[in-house]
């Protein structure tokens, strides 16, 4: 937007109108006024649906109407919304979230089509995150080609605020991250390993620009027939064997394709129905090599794989907790892990078992927990190993249970949902904390936390805050949030937040109080902590009342997703604007 101060007469452009009228409160997007000349080569301007306005202000009147040399030059014109529209399925209930599909026919088209970004040509709104997902057929890659790319300068180096971070998966993990775009760039072809792709949008800043146009299509995958990498081919291995009820360890050798080298692979199985809790460590598999004789050749080892399974029964999660752990990293002073030297953590996408996260490095890896009944880790390792630091243990120790509790250990849950109730009458300060803290929480979880006082109110103080999410933290960008409340229902003094924040505090305005968790399917955090007191109403406390709320820039009026299907867009451009200047 452009400001104009001390101006007497200006222009003032609305292209984000969703009925046709301007109020006096209306936010007009473009502001010219008196001498501002623009060549006839300038920015177009785009309308974000079938509505575009020009308001025109006057703050005195000529004496003479010769001495009004008003002049005002412009071009439009009506451009069809199908020329930008995406081609993909929205999300229901989402604001820029799209599904591609590769088609099912057996026709050698496999599909392909637009994408853009959110009232493209337009100006995309400020503090939104959008997803496009393609997803193809086993036999397919995504190819994308990006014909503009328009996102606020960059300052310095690197991409800081606006960018698009492109997975080489169909969810979102940064071992898959292709690139991120922020600048534009020449036009590029960007190619997929597999049969997904993501394409993760987030718009954080204040600023906005025109967005993007890109082209997709699905492809052929023309290396099918290369052999699978050694971490897939080994839990595909595990996975064929036949289920057991009990826990139990299946081990079978076999040789490797290089002289001297044998593989080692084994499958556990931990079912609820048989323990709730237990240990397990890679010690079960290492220690029947211990004192075998490996060979003369000085890189001869046993490469050992071990899968564990996980199976619990509802409304049970699996938490895993590390007690021991010490995997070489890529080398030392490195935090990169090797997929050959690792601990997988396996996560289901489509029907099948694929590496969400590598744990490697000498520092306990944080607890671990399961959105679901099912969990699956997998130990790639060598015996004997290749150490690149002084510790001198090898592999991992750690504790599995099937929890109905969320990882919460604090409050009386109701239940078996994720709600929580507080009572002064039991206790009068605690810690309470998000899902799993300080592991990551899951995905698609609202956790309650209820307070109920007495004659006191209710102090919060969160001493730990990383929720994922930006500015509004809304479903227009994609948020996870946590919501604060005097009510059951939803109460208007307080935002909601996400984020990473420093310690803060919140203060009820009566004997009740309600905190709720919101978490959707896509980035996760590691959440909250943080400590209740009960304070008595006729107490003054010395503690201070924050400021909560992050500084939010309210989005100007836009055109909702509903209207796509506006059959016109407006486009204007000023050639000339020259207003007089009136002498005293």
């Amino acid at each position: 937007m452009q400001f104009c101060d001390s101006c007497l007469d200006t222009v003032e452009v609305f292209p984000y109108l969703r009925e046709p009228v301007i109020e006096n409160s209306t936010l007009s997007a473009y502001t010219w006024c008196q001498h501002s000349t623009m060549s006839r080569n300038a920015t177009p301007i785009y309308s974000a649906g079938r509505l575009l306005g020009l308001r025109l202000s006057f703050r005195q009147p000529p004496t003479k109407l010769a001495d009004w040399p008003l002049n005002l030059t412009a071009t439009y014109r009506f451009l069809k919304q199908e020329l930008f529209k995406t081609n993909g399925r929205l999300v229901p209930h989402s604001f820029c979230d799209f599904y591609f599909f590769a088609s099912t026919g057996t026709e050698g088209n496999l599909g392909q089509g637009y994408f853009h970004s959110p009232r493209f040509p337009a100006h995309y709104p400020a503090h939104i995150k959008c997803a496009y997902k393609f997803i193809g057929r086993p036999d397919s890659r995504v190819e994308l080609l990006f014909e503009e790319l328009q996102l606020p300068p960059v300052v310095s180096g690197g991409c800081q605020l606006d960018a698009l971070t492109i997975f080489d998966a169909e969810s979102a993990h940064m071992n898959a991250v292709i690139d991120v775009l922020c600048t534009p760039c020449p036009t590029r072809r960007i190619l997929s390993s597999g049969p997904d792709l993501l394409l993760e949008f987030n718009a954080s800043s204040n600023r906005t620009a025109k967005g993007f146009r890109g082209k997709y299509k699905f492809v052929p995958n023309e290396q099918q027939a290369l052999p699978m990498a050694p971490i897939l081919e080994a839990a595909s291995i595990a996975f064929k064997q036949p289920p057991a009820m009990a826990n139990s360890v299946q081990e079978e050798e076999k040789k490797d394709a290089s002289p001297g080298r044998t593989n080692q692979h084994c499958r556990q199985i931990y079912d609820s129905r048989v323990n709730k809790s237990g240990i397990f460590e890679s010690n079960q598999l290492l220690g029947s090599l211990i004192g075998i004789s490996i060979g003369k050749n000085i890189d001869a080892a046993k490469v050992v794989q071990c899968r564990y399974e996980f199976e619990g029964q509802k409304p049970e999660q699996i938490q895993i907790k590390f007690h021991d752990f010490n995997i070489p990293t890529e080398h030392e002073n490195s935090s990169h892990c090797r997929d050959e030297d690792a601990l997988h953590v396996l996560a289901e996408v489509r029907g099948k078992y694929e590496t969400q996260e590598l744990l490697c490095g000498a520092f306990l890896p944080k607890p671990l927990m399961s959105s679901g009944q099912k969990l699956q880790l997998q130990f790639v390792g060598k015996y004997p190993p290749k150490m690149t630091n002084k510790v001198q243990y090898y592999g991992f120790r750690a504790e599995y249970r099937f929890l109905t509790n969320f990882g919460i250990m604090s409050g009386v849950q109701q239940g078996n949902e994720c709600t929580f109730v507080y009572n002064s009458s039991e206790r009068i300060s605690g810690l309470f904390h998000s899902p799993n803290f300080p592991g990551y929480y899951m995905e698609n979880v609202v956790c309650n936390y209820y307070f109920y006082g007495a004659d006191e109110r209710i102090v919060l103080r969160f001493t730990y805050f990383d929720v994922e999410g930006i500015s509004t933290c809304d479903h227009q960008s994609a948020s996870d949030y946590v919501e604060f409340s005097n009510f059951m229902s939803t109460d208007r003094k307080y935002s909601k937040y996400c984020g990473k924040l420093p310690d803060f505090e919140v203060r009820s305005d009566g004997r009740f109080f309600r905190v709720t968790f919101y978490s959707n399917d896509r980035f996760v955090a590691n959440g909250f902590r943080a400590l209740y007191t009960f304070e008595s109403i006729n107490t003054k406390s010395s503690l201070t009342n924050p400021d909560m709320g992050d500084s939010t820039v309210p989005m100007q009026s836009y055109v909702s997703s509903g209207s796509q299907h506006i059959p016109r867009i407006i486009i204007i451009t000023i050639t000339a604007l020259i207003f007089p200047i009136l002498k005293n």
